[in-house]
């Protein structure tokens, strides 16, 4: 049996291990309002990992906090994907 993804890990590893470039991940969640009701961020605009989500610094200076469930889909500019909630078509 797999082991389930665990996002807050993979987040504090591609901010936290020197080995990692967060600017290589994308991070697509759920966002209301938006064109296809979704938004992306690189894993460089992260600022803090909690428990059930993540802050980032938005493109105005601000913060902004997205919990886990929003998360769409996790993936790196090479376009391999780490992590795709299911039922979920990503289109865009």
């Amino acid at each position: 049996m797999m082991k389930k993804f665990n996002i807050r890990d993979f987040l504090n590893k591609i901010i936290w291990d020197p080995r990692e470039k967060p600017k290589k991940y994308i991070i697509r969640y759920l966002s209301r309002g938006m064109p296809n009701n979704f938004a992306e961020i690189r894993g460089n605009m992260i600022i803090k990992v909690y428990h059930r989500g993540f802050e980032y610094k938005d493109l105005k200076g601000g913060k902004t906090y997205i919990p886990f469930h929003r998360i769409l889909e996790i993936r790196n500019s090479e376009g391999k994907v780490f992590y795709r909630k299911r039922n979920v078509s990503m289109h865009g």
